[in-house]
């Protein structure tokens, strides 16, 4: 059943204030959960990449701006320098080729402590797919409990 959105009104100031009021509740309501959403995605990703000397999991991070009137943008990345190494092309090579490489030992180790989940390439791309339904349902929850005048 869809959430009801119920407003009252007691004259045009009053709901001037309110609608402001709520405007700002949503916003925070929405920022804080994408920042969740995204570091549920980081989190799923880091899980489902293979792993050799942790660079490639601890490239995989989200980065934050804000753009034109202060929008917030969040991009989940992976690559560039980490612990001295850059892994870009590395990061790029597993995640579209993986699936003709040869696990090694700690990839091995992390499928046998990981049962059901899928250890490979697509690592980042699945992480969004498998999760995109409940996140969308969860933002747009938390921004309809706010909605309230």
């Amino acid at each position: 059943m869809a959430p009801r959105i119920i407003m009252k009104t007691q004259g045009i100031p009053e709901l001037i204030v309110s609608l402001r009021h709520t405007g700002e509740r949503v916003a925070d309501t929405a920022r804080k959960h994408m920042h969740r959403i995204a570091d549920r995605i980081v989190k799923e990703a880091r899980l489902n990449a293979p792993v050799d000397k942790h660079n490639l999991e601890e490239s995989i991070h989200k980065e934050v701006d804000y753009g034109y009137r202060g929008r917030l943008n969040i991009s989940i990345v992976m690559g560039g320098v980490v612990n001295g190494v850059n892994v870009d092309k590395y990061v790029l090579e597993v995640h579209e080729s993986y699936s003709r490489m040869k696990p090694g030992p700690n990839t091995l180790a992390k499928m046998a402590a990981n049962p059901g989940r899928k250890i490979g390439e697509k690592f980042l791309e699945r992480a969004l797919e498998e999760n995109q339904d409940k996140l969308e349902k969860a933002l747009i929850e938390g921004v309809l409990k706010e909605w309230r005048l």
